[in-house]
């Protein structure tokens, strides 16, 4: 019968101190995070998702009122994906879970008016390492060509996945049926995402993958920022916390030869919708939004 084992006193005390430290900072991680993501981006309160009487005179209307998902549903899809997407605490929060079928549960919620010249204001805060954005004139008809050509962009990806999980991997465009597929104003970790450090047209404020933004005052993950963007006839800006960071024209030449230069580029008529729905994207990470307000303007 083989000796039994018996760890000093100290050394087992060292362990479970260790162990007790690291359950404790866990536990304070977790609570800082929430507390900002779900409060304040300082400390102080913050009146959530409330129209000033100046607002009100000014034109703006919420998009979401912190209560319920009034005004939002699921891209392609009647309901709200709520496996994934959660009311709490004032925000619209992309929960953590990424076990729910992103085709059925999860997945891309849009607004459900559509707009065309718009000033669109929303505050959001990004967990660390997570990818998301907020995306514009969305529309849900669009070629179904431009679901094939993502499919040949990502397909090298999506077979080494599918090999990597075991699953199938005979792979069709319906992948991307429920994927909207437009303008994109890029909300992700900067310093911790790989995409991030694939390029500027990759990072917070970016066009995504498009136009790089010229500078990059953002508040770094579990800190609320504010996000805004101006669409006016074919003038588009994207701005951070106050400051405008690009700004392009639709149809431009400029334009044309930046999406002739990336993922889009096989998508006919990719940048010509004129009119069309809100998106907060479904990265899989974690995300809140607030604040999220629009006003109507004027065709330039």
């Amino acid at each position: 019968m083989p000796a039994k084992f018996h760890a000093p006193d100290n050394l087992r005390k060292a362990v479970m101190v260790a162990f007790v430290l690291f359950l404790q900072a866990i536990a304070y991680s977790s609570k800082t995070e929430l507390a900002y993501c779900n409060g304040s981006s300082k400390p102080g309160s913050v009146t959530l998702n409330v129209l000033t009487e100046s607002e009100k005179a000014a034109g703006w209307i919420l998009l979401f009122d912190g209560k319920t998902t009034r005004g939002w549903r699921g891209f392609r899809r009647q309901e709200f994906p709520g496996g994934c997407w959660r009311v709490e605490k004032g925000c619209l929060h992309r929960v953590p879970d990424g076990s729910q079928p992103k085709i059925a549960q999860c997945g891309d919620i849009i607004s459900t008016e559509t707009f065309s010249s718009f000033e669109l204001k929303f505050e959001w805060c990004i967990s660390p390492g997570a990818n998301s954005g907020v995306k514009y004139l969305i529309s849900e008809d669009r070629p179904q060509s431009w679901e094939q050509a993502y499919l040949e962009y990502h397909y090298a990806d999506l077979l080494r996945e599918a090999q990597e999980n075991g699953t199938s991997t005979n792979l069709t465009s319906e992948i991307f049926r429920y994927t909207p597929i437009g303008f994109e104003f890029q909300l992700i970790d900067d310093e911790a995402n790989e995409d991030a450090r694939s390029g500027p047209k990759r990072v917070t404020g970016a066009l995504y993958d498009l136009v790089g933004p010229s500078r990059r005052p953002v508040r770094p993950p579990g800190q609320f920022n504010e996000g805004r963007i101006v669409v006016q006839g074919l003038h588009i800006e994207h701005w951070i916390n106050g400051t405008k960071v690009l700004e392009f024209e639709r149809g431009s030449q400029d334009l044309k030869t930046c999406i002739a230069r990336s993922k889009f580029a096989k998508m006919e008529g990719f940048g010509s919708v004129s009119r069309g729905h809100i998106d907060l994207q479904d990265h899989d990470g974690e995300i809140w939004f607030r604040n999220i307000r629009i006003r109507l303007l004027d065709d330039k």
